[in-house]
């Protein structure tokens, strides 16, 4: 399975091309990308309508072809990964089965990198919330952080007939911007002291 480690690119390059990896996927070639953003940039969900989830409409935003909550982007190791569903072995209708299928790979690789990662679902005491931003909210399918509860990774997913594609974003600076200017419910993230280069040789040993 192809994985690219990335320059910085802006919101219409980087949601370009992963729409590709998809396009691809849906080809029956899996792929994934790591990468990073030239500037400060927020994606929302595609369900999502930018005034609903912003409270400032001048900030750089982009819809995702996944669903999901918003996103700010700027100081996150981004990442993408589409896979053909007949390598997640599940039908386009078992959506929970291939979102397990592509965040596992994602927790594999964090807890080698030393996070220790785990799914909501597996976290005891973890609590529900809902938010038009992403880290404000949690639920069985968020990645968690296993001793403290806090969501680490924000992902959100697309299925097609044949295909899946998870994108996925980790903090690992502070933000750039105060948040709070921008973002609807902004909750402070916990950030990780990962390593890009590290994680991606993580990473790419969980795609093998």
């Amino acid at each position: 399975m192809d994985i690219s480690f990335e320059d910085k690119n802006d919101g219409p390059t980087n949601m370009g091309r992963d729409i590709q990896l998809l396009e691809r996927a849906e080809q029956g070639v899996g792929g994934a990308r790591i990468y990073f953003w030239s500037s400060v940039w927020v994606t929302l969900g595609n369900g999502q309508k930018p005034e609903d989830a912003l409270l400032d409409l001048s900030v750089n935003h982009i819809i995702r072809p996944t669903g999901g909550a918003a996103v700010l982007h700027g100081h996150d190791l981004t990442i993408g990964i589409a896979m053909p569903l007949a390598d997640l072995r599940c039908s386009g209708r078992e959506v929970k089965k291939a979102f397990l299928g592509l965040t596992q790979r994602i927790i594999a690789a964090l807890n080698d990198c030393g996070v220790p990662a785990i799914l909501g679902r597996d976290l005891a005491g973890r609590d529900q919330l809902a938010s038009p931003y992403c880290f404000g909210m949690k639920s069985d399918y968020d990645v968690l952080h296993a001793e403290t509860g806090e969501k680490i990774c924000g992902c959100a997913m697309k299925v097609t007939r044949n295909a899946a594609l998870l994108q996925a974003s980790v903090p690992i600076s502070e933000p750039i911007v105060d948040p709070a200017k921008f973002l609807r419910n902004y909750e402070p993230s916990l950030v990780l002291p990962l390593e890009p280069q590290s994680f991606a040789r993580a990473f790419r040993q969980a795609l093998e």
